[in-house]
């Protein structure tokens, strides 16, 4: 079954491939379009008779990149795949895109580059002065939902980052610097913390890691989450993709605790802290937020940096445990 699923892909993947080719969109990239190329104005058909090879493998891949049966084509096949997906817990079916993979039942899983252990002995984590820093390292959907994957990538998409965090905690964590563990967390109990159409985490999964974070920096003891009886979307990742036109939902919760006393925050992050998934009115409750992203925070000095976090009472830095130590933790080399 297996041999005869990867067949029927090859052949779906060549025929997208060719009508790629043969029928494409009149503008910018047709097969009869003329182009203007080393001073000369030529269609693809006379490029296909020229000798000069290199710029007719390029016209033949801006033609097919560009062709909207091929889109149409590869968006149509996409949709069906997840169908198929969803409805199944035997197709081992690696999709055709860089950032994400099936496991059972249309479970989406973010693919990764790296996996290895990292030597903190470069490092250097220091205190800051009336600001108390929360890390907030986001493990791999795979790491907590390992159960959701096919059998044939329980081993190879899995990578432990839990020993590189294990690590990291033990070494950098005290009194003004705090280390959450969402391993421990989301391991806690049988709910799910992540979207199953998406590699994110859900309403809950942000409810539950907050009403950690309050209970550090209001200084309270127990919080109780509740739904709130509103939905929200459960497959942003896959519409943003244009993968799929379906929409999936999940309830919506809320922390039962009323702030008097919202702290100034500053969050640095990523993906996990866009406004689909982290709303700006559900933070405003407890913070007065800003938001720093990883690409100007890794460009800024770390005196510059320093005085920046000096600014503010709560500092989060949240990120994807694996991209976290393959780059981003060179920002505190010493």
């Amino acid at each position: 079954m297996r041999n005869l699923t990867r067949a029927f892909s090859c052949l779906i993947l060549l025929g997208v491939f060719i009508s790629g080719i043969f029928f494409v969109s009149e503008d910018p990239y047709s097969i009869n379009q003329k182009q203007t190329t080393f001073g000369e104005t030529r269609s693809v058909t006379q490029l296909i008779f020229s000798t000069n090879r290199l710029e007719l493998k390029e016209k033949i891949e801006i033609t097919i990149l560009n062709s909207e049966i091929r889109n149409s084509t590869l968006k149509t096949l996409a949709s069906t795949t997840w169908k198929f997906q969803e409805n199944s817990n035997f197709l081992d079916y690696q999709f055709f895109n860089t950032e994400i993979f099936y496991g059972k039942k249309g479970e989406v899983f973010p693919k990764y580059t790296t996996c290895s252990s990292y030597n903190f002995k470069n490092i250097e984590i220091n205190e800051i002065d009336d600001t108390k820093i929360i890390f907030l390292l986001m493990p791999l959907k795979q790491e907590i939902e390992s159960h959701r994957l096919h059998s044939l990538y329980e081993d190879i998409a899995v990578c432990d980052n839990s020993k590189n965090f294990d690590t990291f905690k033990n070494e950098f964590q005290d009194d003004s610097i705090k280390i959450l563990d969402i391993y421990e967390i989301f391991n806690s109990n049988d709910k799910r913390y992540y979207e199953s159409g998406d590699t994110h985490w859900n309403d809950l999964g942000v409810k539950k890691v907050f009403s950690e974070i309050i209970k550090i920096s209001h200084n309270v003891e127990e919080l109780q989450l509740k739904e709130s009886g509103i939905k929200k979307e459960n497959n942003l990742i896959l519409k943003r993709l244009g993968l799929v036109d379906k929409t999936v939902f999940q309830n919506e919760y809320k922390i039962n605790f009323e702030s008097n006393d919202n702290k100034k925050l500053l969050i640095i992050h990523d993906s996990f802290f866009e406004k689909f998934y982290v709303s700006e009115e559900f933070l405003n409750e407890y913070f007065d937020s800003e938001f720093l992203n990883w690409s100007k925070f890794q460009n800024m000095s770390k005196s510059d940096a320093n005085n920046l976090l000096k600014e503010y009472e709560i500092v989060i830095i949240e990120s994807s445990i694996d991209t976290f130590f393959e780059e981003r933790v060179l920002v505190f080399s010493k």
